[in-house]
């Protein structure tokens, strides 16, 4: 069944953190968000497993505005010379995601590096 917290921590380096929900705090991987990178203050609905360490969060959602919510990647390909590369991402599995030079820090995005992005669906 589906719960509804709010993130009070996420350390997006170690990929997990913790989600108020009610009365306890809820651990949550990054392997269980399915691609989101979580910040605190974050609402999510999720749903509640037990395993060998006690309960964590599965099937991690952001409630709110899709041009808000973060989404953890790594760099596929970028190519210097044009000014563009692609990020995969777990939340977009058959697609990669279009990047311009002018949206990443300093124009060089190595191939293999991580990073953190929103996405700006565009006709």
């Amino acid at each position: 069944m589906a719960q509804s917290g709010t993130v009070t921590s996420y350390n997006p380096h170690k990929g997990w953190g913790f989600i108020q929900c009610g009365d306890k705090d809820v651990f949550v991987n990054r392997r269980d968000c399915a691609g989101l990178c979580l910040a605190k203050g974050n609402q999510v609905k999720f749903n509640i497993a037990t395993g060998e360490k006690g309960d964590h969060a599965e099937n991690v959602t952001v409630v709110g505005p899709p041009e808000e919510v973060q989404y953890h990647g790594e760099i596929k390909s970028f190519n210097a010379n044009k000014g563009y590369g692609f990020i995969g991402c777990d939340a977009f599995p058959d697609q990669d995601v279009f990047v311009l030079r002018s949206e990443v820090s300093g124009g060089f995005a190595p191939q293999g590096g991580h990073c953190k992005f929103k996405v700006k669906h565009e006709e």
